[in-house]
């Protein structure tokens, strides 16, 4: 006789904007997903925090708590250190590629062909950027901050408006602060 083992529930959260809700999800006090509005034209309207509302259990309501104050410092330009968060189940060598963006400082891109070198596999900058779109943790995994090497965008899982806002924020933040 086998015993089914069920999986602790999934804390949700849910941060309003005006550009659409932003989904985070946590689960044992670790932060397992974060969803993005797919926006697929610059929003004609500001971005705006319009509230949060959270539908936790009581283990993972701090680390929710932590992921809205980082989610928002993080599209000011200012994101320090992430909340804790679950690494996504992939293959090793995805799981090689997400720790490497991980240690991007932000403010600072890199282009997926010299990641692929970082990690060892040199050529290997269109699975680079397979292994990004893929990223389930985006602005915790920052996949924003690796560029094709042609000096445009390239892409982005919630579309390139995201990626533009994120890179903007990051560098005016950097620039401020040395100035």
């Amino acid at each position: 006789m086998t015993r089914a083992t069920s999986r602790p529930a999934v804390s949700t959260l849910c941060i309003r904007s005006s550009w659409g809700p932003i989904r985070v999800a946590a689960r044992c006090g670790k932060v397992v997903s974060c969803d993005l509005p797919e926006l697929g034209a610059e929003p004609h309207k500001p971005f705006r925090w319009l509230g949060s509302k959270s539908a936790a259990t009581p283990s993972d309501r701090r680390v929710l708590e932590q992921a809205v104050r980082f989610v928002r410092r993080a599209l000011a330009g200012r994101a320090g250190r992430p909340p804790p968060f679950e690494w996504p189940k992939a293959t090793p060598f995805t799981l090689r590629v997400w720790r490497a963006l991980a240690g991007i400082p932000r403010g600072e891109v890199l282009e997926y062909g010299a990641l692929a070198g970082r990690i060892g596999r040199p050529g290997g900058s269109r699975a680079v950027g397979r292994a990004c779109g893929a990223n389930p943790l985006p602005i915790f995994i920052p996949c924003h901050r690796v560029l094709p090497n042609d000096g445009s965008l390239g892409g982005f899982s919630a579309g390139l408006p995201w990626k533009r806002l994120l890179l903007e924020r990051e560098r005016g933040a950097v620039g401020a602060a040395r100035a």
